[in-house]
Formats: structure tokens, C-alpha cells, sequence
């Protein structure tokens, strides 16, 4: 007897976890993905069950995200494109528009009743990725925490290059030319920014959006993709649980189709 489903959402980044009951969300679990996405996937799947004292036999599990191929204990894999899509509705009702940035590629995915409507990627490119944001903090000497700190400034300079590689570079050359780490933190947030909007402008978005992945907490960088995108942007506590949270779901709502069908 299933009680609750389980959706695992293992990026390239980080590994997260849900544990649903219908419209419910009983835990939530995140840990570092590491090498190995198959034995952290394992790792979040212990804390949930944990957590809520449900045993595994009694959960439904579908995995997605980067590491979903590995994952051999779900029951089903689903794309992270319609998850997202899903979670994003369950977190912000009537989400036409979502812009995700992840650890290794960004996206923005066109919604519709929870639905894809249409979507595109960046996943050739460190530019427009949490990843690159990491670099970049690194390269400067601080953390994510003081990066973001950084932005409340509201500072920023022009950084022209389109690659992270040769956007490392240029930040030190920024540094050592004397502009203030706010504002080439500022600029460095510019960038991913460009990327995400030349991407939101091949899938005509429309509002709300909504902002998902590991940089939705970075408020600096939702301000300034909510002054380029024309749209208010809206953030949640739980966004960066998008994915998982649509996986989790997808059980719930095939369920419920196929009560009604049965009537």
C-alpha cells in the first residue's frame, strides 16, 4: 500500500529530496551530490523515510534531474523540464513562466496549468550557471553568502566576455584595474542574467515567474533578472525543491486521473 512518493531531484550539484502526501510535503531532505549520485540519492532517500517513520515499501519513488539515469532504486524516471514545471505550479499557482539555474546548465521553461508549454536550455556553457557564480566567488576570495552580500550594493561594472573562462580573466583584470569587488560582483551577476533573459526571450514568458534552482535565494540576482525580464520575479523558500517537489507529484496527479477515469 503506497502511502506517500518520494521525488529525488539529483543535480549536478546538489542532491534534493521530497517525501509528499498528496498536497502535503512531510520532509525535505538536500545534501551534496558528490561522486557518486546513486549512493547520495540512497543517502536523501534514508533521511526522508527517517524523518517520517514511512517505510520504503510504502513509498512510490521517481527520480530526475542530471544524476535521475543512476538512480536504479526508483520507480520511474521523468525529465527535469516537465518536474520543474510541476513543482513550480505546486509552488507558485497559475506560474506561466520559470527561470532555473542550476549548477550546470540554465533554463527557462515556458507553463501552462502545471503543463510545458515550451522550453529553453544553456547546457554549453558555464556562463549562465550557478557554477559559474561559484568560480567567480572563489576567484575573488569570498563565499556565496558574501557574494550575495555584495549585491546589496547595487553596484556593478561591464564584463563583455561570454565565456566563463575567459569571464575569470577578466574579473581579475577588473579587480586589479580597481573596480570594488560589489561591483564586479555586480557585473558577474549581469551575465548570467543576459543569459537567462536570451533565453526567456525565445519562449515569449509571461507573468508570474518564478525563480527556481540554487541561485534563487541570491536576492541580488532576482532583482536584477526581475528589472531585465519586465516581469516581477517571485522567489520561495522552497525553490530550489522545484524538481523534486514536481517528481513527488507526478504519482499523486496520474493518480487522481485515473480515479476520475474509473468514475
Amino acid at each position: 500500500m503506497i502511502q506517500a512518493s518520494v521525488g529525488i531531484d539529483c543535480g549536478s550539484t546538489a542532491c534534493k529530496g521530497i517525501l509528499l502526501q498528496g498536497d502535503d510535503i512531510l520532509a525535505s531532505c538536500m545534501l551534496p551530490t558528490g561522486w557518486s549520485p546513486k549512493d547520495t540519492s540512497r543517502a536523501v532517500l534514508g533521511q526522508l523515510l527517517e524523518k517520517t517513520g514511512i517505510k520504503n515499501e510504502s513509498v512510490h519513488i521517481i527520480a530526475t534531474g542530471y544524476g535521475r539515469v543512476s538512480i536504479d532504486f526508483a520507480h520511474q524516471t521523468v525529465t527535469e523540464i516537465t518536474c520543474h514545471a510541476l513543482g513550480a505550479e505546486y509552488l507558485l499557482s497559475g506560474v506561466r513562466t520559470v527561470v532555473d539555474i542550476g549548477g550546470q546548465d540554465s533554463k527557462v521553461i515556458a507553463v501552462e496549468d502545471g503543463h510545458v508549454r515550451s522550453f529553453q536550455m544553456n547546457n554549453k556553457c558555464a556562463a549562465g550557471t550557478g557554477r559559474f557564480l561559484e568560480m567567480s566567488a572563489n576567484r575573488m576570495g569570498i563565499d556565496m553568502a558574501e557574494f550575495s552580500a555584495l549585491l546589496s550594493a547595487g553596484k556593478s561594472c561591464s564584463l563583455s566576455s561570454m565565456c566563463a573562462v575567459f569571464a575569470d580573466s577578466e574579473i581579475v583584470s577588473q579587480l586589479a584595474a580597481g573596480k570594488s569587488r560589489e561591483e564586479v560582483a555586480g557585473g558577474i551577476v549581469q551575465l548570467v542574467v543576459d543569459r537567462a533573459v536570451a533565453l526567456a526571450a525565445q519562449v515569449a514568458p509571461a507573468s508570474p515567474v518564478l525563480l527556481t534552482g540554487g541561485l534563487a535565494g541570491v536576492e541580488g540576482l532576482r532583482l536584477a533578472l526581475e528589472k531585465q525580464i519586465g516581469y516581477p520575479v517571485v522567489s520561495s523558500d522552497l525553490s530550489c525543491f522545484a524538481g523534486a517537489i514536481g517528481a513527488a507529484r507526478i504519482y499523486w496527479v496520474r493518480k487522481a486521473r485515473r480515479n476520475i477515469s474509473e468514475q
